[in-house]
């Protein structure tokens, strides 16, 4: 069974556990570390959107458009729909010509809290992976494609993606498990150890070939620079990259994944959680940059390892918290 990485408190008390599975590579596929069965197929989802965004930048979309560092930034963000991340929106939907229309994405709610809308006034640019989808919108219209169904498995910008998902994770695409992600576009399980090789390959690009060496900093080089665009005032993903300085970006991806990136050591982490809890996947994280050297005591204490469960009427009756699953013998990890 993969070892518990996190348990949930009420009062003095574990409410509940979440079982997950972990591991730390370096951009050669050597394991640094790993807990659990890293092998097994998980669907990245949004975790993997770094790898999504390579193609707006290795086709000269970005550069025809004359798209910002914003606007790269949030090509491969989980935006949680504030006035920071709309304006930036709607200034790239004018460079291309387009209105929110053309979004295949969807419409929710905010994800930020303090974001008040009624059903009316929800927009496709509230949806969290809406910069990844212009994204893909602005490499179509770049390179003379209909942008029509652009979210279909068989649309050249689905495939661009795929390719790119390939190269980076070293899996056969073709032969990998899929579905469809929560905004639309076609989702592949590929082994948590793959996923964590191609976080390693952002934080050391050198074996790559130029082009993609040079997207890959230039996008590493908008999300350091705009971290407040990756998640939210409030995100997970945008406190780990400001406090951290770039030292660490991370990564969030719906049912329980996260992944990180650490350029100064050339190390990727993969992170999956069997039950899907987004929070224990955050503070799993947490853990294990603490253990590998990569936050000290006071920035760990300062990125909350520790996560709050209020009431209704806000008093802190529990928290969600990491286990002492790092200090486990490395071969207890493994099946």
């Amino acid at each position: 069974m993969n070892p518990i990485m996190a348990e949930q408190t009420r009062g003095r008390h574990v409410e509940s556990t979440h079982r997950g599975r972990a591991v730390v590579v370096d951009s050669l596929g050597h394991i640094i570390r790993s807990w659990g069965d890293i092998y097994d197929p998980t669907f990245g989802r949004s975790s993997l959107k770094l790898i999504q965004a390579l193609p707006l930048l290795e086709s000269g979309a970005a550069d025809a458009f004359h798209l910002s560092s914003e606007e790269l930034a949030l090509a491969a963000a989980s935006h949680h729909g504030e006035e920071v991340h709309m304006s930036v929106l709607e200034k790239w939907l004018k460079k291309i010509g387009k209105d929110e229309r053309c979004l295949e994405c969807g419409v929710h709610k905010p994800l930020s809290s303090s974001i008040k809308t009624s059903f009316e006034r929800e927009k496709a640019l509230h949806n969290a992976c809406s910069g990844k989808h212009l994204g893909m919108i602005t490499t179509s219209l770049h390179r003379g494609e209909p942008i029509e169904r652009y979210s279909q498995h068989d649309h050249m910008a689905q495939r661009r993606v795929e390719q790119a998902l390939g190269e980076m994770t070293s899996v056969d695409m073709s032969l990998s498990p899929h579905g469809k992600d929560g905004c639309g576009i076609p989702a592949f399980a590929i082994p948590l150890y793959n996923i964590a090789i191609a976080m390693a390959r952002f934080a050391d690009p050198s074996h790559l070939h130029y082009p993609r060496q040079k997207a890959i900093n230039r996008l590493l080089h908008a999300v350091k620079e705009h971290p407040e665009l990756i998640s939210g005032s409030k995100g997970f993903d945008s406190k780990v990259i400001e406090l951290t300085k770039g030292d660490v970006i991370s990564k969030l991806g719906a049912g329980g994944v996260e992944v990180a990136i650490i350029p100064s050591l050339g190390f990727g982490v993969a992170v999956k959680i069997d039950d899907g809890h987004l929070k224990a996947a955050e503070v799993a994280l947490l853990a294990i940059l603490r253990s590998i050297g990569c936050v000290d005591s006071d920035l760990y204490e300062k990125l909350g390892p520790r996560m709050p469960i209020r009431s209704h009427s806000g008093e802190t009756v529990g928290f969600v918290q990491p286990t002492n699953f790092t200090k486990l013998p490395p071969e207890s990890g493994h099946h």
